[in-house]
């Protein structure tokens, strides 16, 4: 079930994270501030909601089907996260083995402290938000991975819980929302909004049940005005603005799940402006992009970009703006080159495996309901 115009943001959002790494480590420094523009992993959440809920919502009724979107749903994210991780724990080992071999101590020591060979195991099982602190470490976008995790185990719960009952399902996922969102303005470690941690779950919650809820009032048919086209790119300056006033006034990133989850609801019938401009192929490609281009950007961030920077500021010596505009134009090249190579290599033949091991379980489970049914029948013969 494709939405063209949301596949289309997703790819902008995954674009945005690359753009606000890039500045975060000193690569940028003559644009303007591009910390307002981490609410793209909000809308991130909120899409997933809407997108979880429109797929699997009515499917998720027992345990047997929720097995079935567990599979599925690590089959398409957990390949490529392995092996992002291990590809920055190759470089760690062939810089230890250098400096071994050579003598030669580079300024980024291998297994330093943004390294920590003891973060390893816990971010390979998606469990680095299950701790308090903002610290994080190796490839660390994949914090927001984790957290999704944690909200799609809490998601199978309220539709096995609410099965055949929409209109309750949609009221616990908007308590849920409503207690996140409290939890999250009181958060007395006063990150709230930015909260990568325990509270970082408590975040993907607040955006992901907003997108269940919204996704319930889409499909009843609530706010057509909302959903018929008209309203995208009104939604859309809503966005822009959004970002313009947080850059200033933080406090205004409390506001982004309701911003975004009318954008969300505004483009999901593919109907208006916008979104015949995101079912243009190229927007198209970055949408299928998207999750590579989220894990993949910080590989080359820590390890191509540095030596990048120093190649092309020898070039053009003393001019810092075309120095930057030209590694960030090469930048996003070898992004959307090396997330092309990560798509079709490791996240489709990871999907399929996954996909094969669900249609698996699920004979396995016909044949079981097959045979106790007729079990039952000859208990009654």
């Amino acid at each position: 079930m494709r939405m063209k115009a949301l596949d289309g943001w997703r790819g902008i959002g995954a674009l945005a994270v690359c753009f606000i790494h890039l500045q975060l480590n000193g690569y940028l420094t003559s644009a303007p501030s591009l910390d307002s523009w981490i609410l793209a992993v909000d809308f991130f959440f909120v899409l997933s909601g809407f997108v979880m809920a429109r797929v699997y919502a009515d499917d998720l009724a027992d345990g047997e089907r929720v097995t079935l979107f567990v599979v599925r749903r690590l089959g398409r994210l957990w390949p490529l996260h392995l092996t992002m991780l291990a590809m920055f724990i190759l470089v760690e080992l062939a810089k230890l083995a250098l400096q071994r071999e050579t003598g030669f101590s580079s300024e980024n020591a291998p297994f330093g402290a943004a390294r920590n060979p003891s973060d390893i195991l816990p971010i390979a099982l998606f469990l680095q938000t299950a701790r308090l602190g903002p610290e994080l470490t190796w490839n660390f976008p994949s914090w927001s991975i984790s957290a999704e995790i944690w909200a799609y185990a809490v998601f199978a719960l309220v539709a096995v819980r609410t099965a055949g009952h929409p209109g309750r399902r949609a009221a616990v996922a908007a308590a849920i929302a409503v207690v996140a969102w409290l939890v999250l303005f009181v958060d007395i470690t006063g990150r709230g909004m930015i909260s990568t941690d325990v509270f970082g779950i408590v975040r993907c919650l607040l955006g992901f049940f907003c997108g269940v809820l919204a996704e319930w009032l889409h499909r009843r048919g609530s706010f057509r005005a909302l959903a018929d086209g008209r309203a995208e790119i009104v939604t859309a300056l809503a966005g822009v603005v959004l970002l313009w006033v947080t850059a200033s006034l933080p406090v205004a990133r409390y506001a982004a799940p309701i911003v975004f989850l009318a954008l969300v609801f505004a483009h999901a019938d593919d109907r208006g402006p916008l979104s015949r401009f995101m079912a243009t192929w190229p927007m198209q490609w970055l949408g299928r992009l998207s999750y590579s281009i989220y894990l993949t950007h910080l590989f080359l961030v820590a390890y191509v970009v540095p030596r990048l920077s120093q190649t092309v500021g020898g070039l053009v010596p003393g001019n810092v703006t075309l120095r930057e505009i030209a590694v960030g134009v090469i930048y996003i090249a070898l992004v959307l080159a090396l997330s092309t190579l990560t798509w079709r290599f490791i996240e489709l033949p990871g999907q399929r495996l996954a996909a094969a091991i669900a249609g698996r379980l699920r004979q396995r489970q016909t044949l079981s309901s097959k045979y106790s049914r007729s079990q039952l029948e000859m208990t009654r013969l």
